[in-house]
């Protein structure tokens, strides 16, 4: 989404970056044998509920926050490990310090992901594509993980390629393409929406 022109420093540059998978794929790095298997992170029991699920598991439906009771029927042969916080949380560390090694600007949503401010970083780090490029080689350097990264304008327009570039994707729109990329799109896009709110903007 790059037009190729020169980058502007006064045009807002803002980065989101999203761990792909996080918990499941943590769980697959500390243990080899479950790469590349359908691993879903969360309760074992008929209550429970996902925590995480590997982009394997994904295929079969399997989301995050779904009961295990529907996780088991949709993917019968899911591996299914018990989440363990301490673990996220000082990956999160390794992961946030990568954050950090390009921006002094980071605002966290939670341990796997931020917004990290990148306007006027040109002369210093380069385009907005070489970025993204590095942030996704230093994350996987130095904590063993994949990031997704969305660069746009804006928080909404970063979160929004962010998601559309999973799994270990890397989108960037300038300002000036803002109104042909959003025309098209379905409204559960809109990073908040919830069912609520759908419904009123539909009608």
């Amino acid at each position: 989404m790059d037009d190729g022109r020169d980058y502007s420093q006064s045009q807002r540059v803002i980065a989101h970056a999203d761990m792909d998978a996080f918990y499941a794929s943590v769980e697959q790095m500390d243990n080899p044998s479950l790469r590349g298997l359908p691993v879903i992170v969360g309760g074992r029991s008929n209550r429970g509920v996902v925590t995480s699920a590997s982009y394997e598991a994904r295929r079969f439906g399997v989301r995050s926050a779904m009961p295990t009771v529907e996780a088991r029927r949709l993917c019968p042969n899911g591996l299914f490990v018990p989440g363990r916080m301490d673990r996220y949380v000082e990956v999160s560390r390794g992961v946030r310090e990568v954050f950090e090694s390009f921006s002094p600007v980071v605002e966290p949503l939670s341990l796997d992901e931020a917004f990290i401010e990148l306007t006027g970083s040109e002369r210093l780090l380069g385009t907005p594509l070489a970025v993204g490029r590095a942030l996704k080689r230093a994350m996987r350097e130095k904590t063993g993980l994949v990031v997704s990264v969305g660069i746009g304008p804006n928080k909404m327009i970063a979160k929004i390629l962010s998601d559309m570039s999973k799994p270990d994707g890397l989108l960037y729109l300038g300002a000036e393409h803002l109104r042909e990329f959003l025309a098209p799109l379905e409204v559960e896009r809109l990073w908040g929406v919830g069912r609520v709110t759908l419904g009123r903007m539909r009608e």
